[in-house]
C-alpha cells in the first residue's frame, strides 16, 4: 500500500505542479479583433470621460488561438493589432487604472466574476445578456478598485437594464455558485477576462510529469 501511495503521489505532484505554474505570469500576444453579442451603452470612466461604448462580447486572439472574453478594464481604450500581454491571475487584475500604484481587484470580485460567466456566458448569448454582463463586470471592478478608478453607466437599452437587475440579484442570492476557470490578460490595451490559453512550452511538459507518474501508477498496479 505504501509504495501505491508514493507512485499516486507523483502524479498527484506532477498535476499539482501543472496548475501552479500555469497560474504565474506569463508572456501572450493578444489581439482584439472584434465583437461578439453586444449592446451600445453610454459610460463615464474615470479615466476616459463620457461616451458610447459596446458592451458584450470580445473576439480575441491569444497566442494565435481565437478565443472570446470580456473588458476587465473600463479605464483604458483598446490598441489596434498584436499587443505583448500577460496571463496571470484574476484576481490580479486589473492593472492600474491610472498608471501608478497597482490596485488589483482580489479574489472575491474574482470569484463573482467567475460566477457570472459560469452561470450567464453561453454560446447563444443574447445582445442583452452580453451587455449586462460587461456592464456587471465594469461594476464589480470599479467597486474594487476605487478609488484607483471609477466607473458609472449613465443609460443602456431597458432590456439590458432588466437583465442586469437579474443579474445582480442572482449573484447576491447565490454567493456559492459554481465557478469557470478564468485568467486575466493584462497589455498596453485594456485588460480582458477570458479562458486559460494553452501553453506549449514549460506547463506542457509539467503536465507530462502527471502522466508519467499516472503511467507508473497504472503499472505498479498491473504487476501486483
Amino acid at each position: 500500500m505504501i509504495n501505491l501511495l508514493n507512485k499516486a503521489s507523483v502524479a498527484i505532484i506532477g498535476l499539482s505542479l501543472f496548475t501552479t505554474v500555469a497560474l504565474k505570469a506569463s508572456p501572450v500576444t493578444v489581439e482584439q479583433v472584434g465583437f461578439g453579442a453586444n449592446d451600445v451603452v453610454n459610460i463615464t470612466s474615470s479615466t476616459l470621460g463620457t461616451g458610447s461604448v459596446y458592451a458584450g462580447v470580445i473576439h480575441l486572439v491569444v497566442d494565435g488561438t481565437p478565443t472570446t472574453g470580456f473588458c476587465i478594464d473600463p479605464f483604458h481604450f483598446s490598441v489596434d493589432g498584436p499587443q505583448a500581454y500577460n496571463s496571470e491571475s484574476l484576481a490580479d487584475e486589473p492593472k492600474s487604472a491610472t498608471g501608478s500604484t497597482p490596485n488589483p481587484m482580489g479574489a472575491t470580485t474574482a470569484t463573482e466574476i467567475e460566477q457570472l460567466w459560469q452561470n450567464y456566458n453561453t454560446p447563444s448569448i443574447s445582445n442583452d445578456t452580453a451587455a449586462a454582463l460587461q456592464i456587471e463586470i465594469w461594476d464589480l471592478v470599479s467597486a474594487a478598485v476605487a478609488p484607483n478608478g471609477t466607473f458609472t453607466l449613465n443609460s443602456a437599452p431597458s432590456d439590458v437594464l432588466s437583465a442586469l437587475a437579474t443579474m445582480q440579484t442572482w449573484l447576491s442570492d447565490n454567493p456559492d455558485a459554481p465557478t469557470a476557470n478564468l485568467i486575466g490578460v493584462t497589455g498596453p490595451g485594456q485588460d480582458y477576462v477570458t479562458d486559460p490559453v494553452p501553453d506549449g512550452g514549460s506547463t506542457v511538459a509539467l503536465l507530462g510529469l502527471g502522466f508519467i507518474g499516472l503511467i507508473a501508477f497504472r503499472k505498479k498496479l498491473q504487476t501486483r
